[in-house]
């Protein structure tokens, strides 16, 4: 607990720094149009921008978020994933100076189930099962914030996603198709950041379930 707070510490501190915070204020001038049009990805930083400044200058763990949205995950070796799974872990369940918005904890747990998904891939032992059962847990706490998530929808979006596709790791075709209807309906719902990407993530994991199903 010391730790962690110590760390959200040294967040405070460059919450402080007057370059960072100008940095953010500034980030919705550098948006561009291309015919006519802003790119999503410019929106999705305008709104974390915002964020940082309704939240007293915080954000929860940028830099992972940043990997995670980039799909950088990919590139992490079991030990760094594990890492990585400390430090949201840490901070969804330490912090208590600072109450975590449910933008936050949906979005730690949505990187959490991630993270672990990814070391199920990367493990080639039978036992690996367990990453996925942890995966599946996360993901699922990540959606029990749906109704309480005022800015990032995108958590859900992703959140179900995440889950097709580890139903399809487990060949369960049905729910895996399930989690994508779901994720599907987001859309129809509210819009949100991000959502060409998860489409084209959706549109690839049903040319995959078509796979398997034909097999």
């Amino acid at each position: 607990s010391s730790g962690i707070n110590a760390e959200y510490g040294q967040d405070r501190k460059y919450a402080n720094d007057p370059n960072i915070t100008n940095l953010y204020r500034d980030v919705k001038e550098y948006q561009i149009r291309i015919a006519g049009k802003r790119l999503q990805v410019e929106k999705y930083c305008v709104r974390k921008a915002r964020s940082y400044q309704s939240q007293n200058n915080f954000l929860f763990y940028p830099a992972i978020e940043a990997m995670f949205v980039w799909g950088m995950f990919v590139l992490l070796d079991k030990h760094m994933a594990k890492t990585l799974i400390s430090q949201c872990q840490d901070r969804l369940e330490l912090i208590t100076d600072h109450q975590l918005t449910p933008d936050d904890m949906g979005l730690g747990h949505l990187m959490v189930g991630s993270l672990w998904k990814h070391c199920y891939l990367l493990e080639v032992h039978e036992e690996r099962e367990h990453y996925l059962d942890r995966s599946e847990e996360s993901l699922q706490k990540s959606l029990s914030f749906e109704k309480q998530i005022k800015k990032d929808h995108f958590v859900i979006a992703w959140s179900n996603y995440e889950l097709a596709e580890l139903f399809w790791l487990k060949k369960d075709i049905k729910q895996s198709h399930n989690q994508l209807k779901a994720c599907r309906k987001v859309s129809s719902k509210v819009k949100y950041s991000l959502e060409s990407r998860i489409m084209f993530k959706v549109h690839n994991l049903q040319e995959r379930l078509k796979e398997l199903e034909s097999r």
